[in-house]
């Protein structure tokens, strides 16, 4: 609900003005107008203010008029209304036109009038759209207001500000996914791709697949407004966001898709009220959810680590959060690496991003992937870990349980691969749990899982407990053997050329090994010459007193296992 200068050549005697230069800044804003015939007026400009003049003071001093159209300009002024020029100044200066439109300022040559045949209409136009929209703000707070006192929730605050703005509204929480949306009622399907993928979705939806990753950070950090155009031709698109802010935590965005143009002050008002509506609403529901939350991290510690006495107080537990004590199970854990915190790909790009909110993010991407794969399960947070516990239709013999943990950890995997952070991510599962019971067994296994992974693997990796079930056992094995002086053992003459001679033959034969004495690939992965390659081989039969081909891989591979698991 504003006035600008566009508006304002409706408006009384500025109907017979005349508009000269500045053409591209009539959609600037009035809030005031004001006259000035003194040389030294600069010090009076406002911003949002139309000002009129005669140049009379100005009227044999260009540089003079000019300096003022620049100091209209700085000051964020409206515009400049030249009064009756051929009776003052004989003419308006082309220089003067070439400067206003080079600062795109509104420039206004006007007959014979009053200054008050001005300044009245286009004044009472303001004040009365500033009284407007000051009813409209009231309003707007006053429904918000409401809504929260009557105990509504999110939904409804939507449905409000979708009305007042006549336009679809959508929530996206502090994750960036989005958790909602509501269309005014009456209106047709919006054919933006955000709202129609919202429409198919079943649930949790990353704004990560719809916007740069550079927009959603800027929105958490500088909390913010921002409008983003998309699109090309006639199909252009220009979707707007309001961060949902209380004090100086960010709690979600607002979006409105497809907006003709940028929001009138008066609807960004209806924003603001909404957004802190929705924030005490958030709080609200924190406040509830935290002692749930702790209740059902006491529930899930005590069967992750099997402290359940009986089966009918666990049987009574697990009901009230969710799971069925008849059922069976099987459990991932997800965590992601706690040597990397930066952030590149996906939906917060920030080196200073802190870890929980990393976990957060993808505690929302592990349950996206439970609903479109159609699983029954839980995601929850327990023990450092994050650990997603699905529940089984059926009981599963080995061969069935190996084939399924796969593909777990595939959808999983799959489903997180391209929304999330740059660190490094471990998924582990365990065995197939015939009962609630063995929960806390297949936990552990897939603890051991992930900590191995760590220990034999740089990278990302997913992995089952049954197939790693070899190195599983040469752990146990291993238990009260010095590791170190078994690999001493076996390696003792390669490593000793390597300290005296700053070799690297043990870093060769394990490659070699690795290799499945595959030459061509050794030396590709050592990223030598073949040539070079050959050489080592040779010096290592020299000193394992054996043909390379001929030796026995077992402790050697035995050896360099024990040695990585012991690390």
């Amino acid at each position: 609900m504003t006035v600008t200068v566009r508006d304002a050549l409706q408006i009384g005697a500025l109907i017979d003005a005349k508009v000269i230069a500045g053409a591209n800044g009539l959609d600037n804003e009035i809030r005031a107008v004001d006259v000035i015939d003194v040389p030294d007026a600069a010090i009076w400009f406002r911003r949002h203010t139309l000002l009129s003049t005669t140049f009379y003071a100005l009227k044999d001093n260009i540089e003079a008029q000019l300096k003022m159209l620049e100091d209209i300009k700085n000051c964020g002024g409206a515009g400049l209304i030249i009064f009756s020029p051929e009776r003052y100044i004989s003419h308006i200066d082309p220089q003067l036109i070439k400067k206003a439109d080079d600062l795109s300022l509104p420039l206004l040559e006007m007959p014979d009038c009053s200054y008050i045949d001005v300044i009245v209409p286009v004044m009472s136009q303001v004040l009365d759209k500033q009284v407007r929209a000051l009813e409209y703000a009231q309003e707007v707070h006053s429904m918000m207001t409401d809504i929260i006192i009557k105990g509504k929730g999110l939904r409804e605050l939507l449905t409000s500000l979708a009305i007042l703005l006549e336009k679809p509204v959508l929530m996206a929480d502090a994750d960036l996914f989005l958790i909602d949306a509501v269309s005014p009622p009456g209106t047709i399907s919006s054919s933006t791709p955000l709202v129609k993928k919202w429409q198919i979705s079943k649930g949790l939806l990353p704004l990560g697949e719809f916007y740069p990753d550079a927009l959603l950070s800027d929105l958490v950090f500088s909390k913010k407004p921002a409008y983003y155009q998309y699109g090309s031709g006639e199909y252009d698109h220009t979707d707007f966001f309001f961060p949902v802010i209380a004090g100086d935590h960010f709690y979600g965005v607002l979006v409105v898709p497809e907006l003709e143009r940028d929001l009138e002050k008066a609807k960004t008002v209806a924003f603001e009220a909404g957004a802190v509506a929705i924030s005490l609403h958030i709080l609200k529901e924190n406040a509830i959810t935290e002692a749930e939350r702790k209740s059902e991290l006491d529930f899930y510690n005590e069967l992750l680590l099997g402290n359940f006495k009986n089966h009918e107080d666990l049987a009574f537990r697990a009901r009230q959060h969710g799971l069925k004590p008849d059922g069976g199970y099987f459990v991932i854990l997800a965590e992601v690496s706690r040597e990397n915190h930066t952030c590149s790909a996906g939906l917060l790009a920030s080196k200073d991003i802190e870890r929980n909110t990393l976990v957060r993010k993808l505690k929302g991407l592990l349950r996206l992937a439970l609903e479109q794969e159609n699983y029954n399960g839980v995601v929850i947070e327990a023990l450092g870990s994050l650990v997603v516990i699905v529940y089984a239709t059926k009981k599963y013999n080995q061969e069935e349980t190996t084939s399924l943990c796969r593909h777990l950890l595939t959808a999983f995997r799959n489903r997180v691969q391209n929304q999330r952070s740059g660190a490094p991510l471990y998924l582990a599962v365990g065995n197939f749990c015939p009962n609630i019971e063995r929960i806390s067994a297949g936990y552990l296994e897939a603890w051991e899982t992930i900590d191995l992974g760590k220990k034999l693997f740089k990278g990302d990796f997913a992995l089952s407990y049954s197939e790693m079930a070899p190195y599983h056992l040469i752990k146990r094995l291993l238990t009260g053997i010095k590791t170190n002086e078994l690999f001493n053992c076996v390696y003792q003459p390669l490593l000793q050329y390597d300290h005296e001679k700053g070799g690297e033959l043990v870093q060769t034969l394990e490659t070699y090994l690795n290799c499945n004495f595959s030459r061509t690939k050794t030396a590709n992965r050592l990223h030598i010459h073949r040539n070079s390659l050959n050489y080592r081989l040779q010096k290592i039969e020299e000193l394992m007193g054996s043909a390379i081909d001929q030796l026995d891989p077992f402790p050697l591979m035995l050896a360099s296992i024990s040695r990585r698991l012991s690390n």
